[in-house]
């Protein structure tokens, strides 16, 4: 099959949880034998410059790059909210001369299948569709509006929670048109499938998680680990993880940190981090953006997820199972994964049980590392990338 694999940001260097999931899909299907041409939009937050990306990669994606700004804008958020019924979330991704590079690559190739990254890029759908006879798939990570659900949920604030339901309800409005618009769908979990199907979408869809071989070339095996320690990867800017770190820092760490005064707490990860002063906490340790995450995931003990908000899957989850760490995760983080509690990870959605979790992790070395084999089997069986490229590719014949 040839694919077009249209990115709503850059999928390559593979250093968070979307473009891990993005490039495996990529380096699966070509591994596979089929030929892949990526084209990807490139933002201020998450910008890519080609000339600094390896040669082979290059050349075996062909890949381009569309420059939109997707920055959020006060002023046109305020306009957005006041003066139009429209998603903000999506409208900041409809681009014309992002429009004209998808032409223009479809008047010069001939495609199988178009696989779309993002419900957010379904704009573009009219144009591949005068262009293109291939089969239009989305690709799911997320059911974008329970995001937004769950963080209104969580929110204290009376303003911004009334702000968000906004986003939410819009945002769910145009998402459940938008599925409706594709070939086809699969998601990474099937807790978002069971939801999509649950709004009468009647299209092809498939749950094909994402998977882990993204580390099969990365020495990990002379990396030391800090025994005891604790670690946080993610992106920093991402509201999810900002609430669920203060979260953790307040109702969890004090508390930990004082029943373990050696003990030290990492958080890593891109993006702004302006929003938290490690001053105010003991033994608190920001690094921001690293240059190899396996090595860092490596070189720490124990890896702590606290999202209340949130869909899809925590790739950085599988990532750190794949490593051999020790999880402990909310109920919301390990969604989508398969896991079994207490035996490779540990699930907690109060101060309490994150605090107890934690204390059996440092004071019983022996179950701490029952736990890390465990997480490393259960990933290695449940997934390997080549096993979910031939369940997607077996997926997309069959449209």
């Amino acid at each position: 099959m040839k694919i077009l694999q249209i990115c709503n940001k850059p999928p390559f260097p593979p250093q968070d949880g979307g473009s891990i999931g993005m490039h495996n899909v990529t380096q699966g299907l070509i591994d596979a034998g089929h030929q892949v041409k990526v084209l990807s939009v490139n933002t201020p937050k998450h910008f890519v410059d080609i000339n600094n990306l390896p040669k082979e990669y290059r050349e075996t994606t062909q890949i381009e790059f569309g420059f939109i700004n997707t920055d959020i804008k006060a002023l046109e958020a305020l306009s957005n909210l006041a003066l139009s019924n429209r998603s903000y979330n999506i409208s900041r991704f409809e681009d014309k001369s992002f429009e004209n590079l998808i032409v223009k690559v479809l008047r010069n190739q001939k495609f199988d299948i178009i696989q779309l990254e993002s419900v957010f890029l379904n704009y573009y759908i009219d144009s591949i569709r005068k262009n293109s006879d291939a089969k239009i798939i989305l690709r799911a990570p997320n059911v974008e509006f329970m995001i937004w659900e769950r963080m209104a949920q969580e929110e204290k604030k009376t303003l911004k929670k009334r702000y968000f339901k906004v986003l939410a309800k819009r945002l769910k409005k145009e998402e459940l048109e938008a599925i409706r618009r594709f070939d086809a769908i699969y998601t990474v979990t099937q807790n978002d499938l069971n939801i999509f199907k649950s709004h009468a979408c009647k299209i092809p869809m498939e749950f094909i998680p994402t998977g882990v071989d993204v580390t099969k070339n990365i020495n990990i095996d002379k990396v030391e680990s800090e025994y005891p320690s604790l670690f946080h990867i993610g992106a920093l800017d991402w509201m999810p993880n900002k609430e669920g770190i203060l979260w953790f820092l307040d109702k969890v760490w004090k508390k930990v940190s004082e029943n373990n005064p050696n003990i030290k707490f990492y958080i890593a990860g891109r993006g702004d981090a302006s929003w938290l002063d490690v001053k105010l906490y003991k033994n608190v340790v920001l690094l921001g953006e690293i240059d190899n995450a396996a090595n860092f995931i490596k070189s720490k003990a124990i890896m702590i997820v606290p999202l209340f908000s949130g869909s899809g899957m925590r790739v950085k989850i599988i990532e750190g199972m794949t490593l051999g760490k020790a999880i402990v995760s909310t109920s919301v983080g390990v969604e989508g994964i398969i896991h079994n509690h207490k035996q490779d990870l540990l699930v907690a959605d109060s101060p309490k049980e994150f605090i107890d979790a934690l204390e059996l992790l440092l004071k019983n070395k022996p179950y701490f590392e029952n736990i890390c084999k465990s997480a490393k089997e259960t990933v290695e069986k449940n997934y390997a990338n080549s096993a979910l490229t031939d369940k997607l590719i077996r997926f997309l014949e069959s449209l």
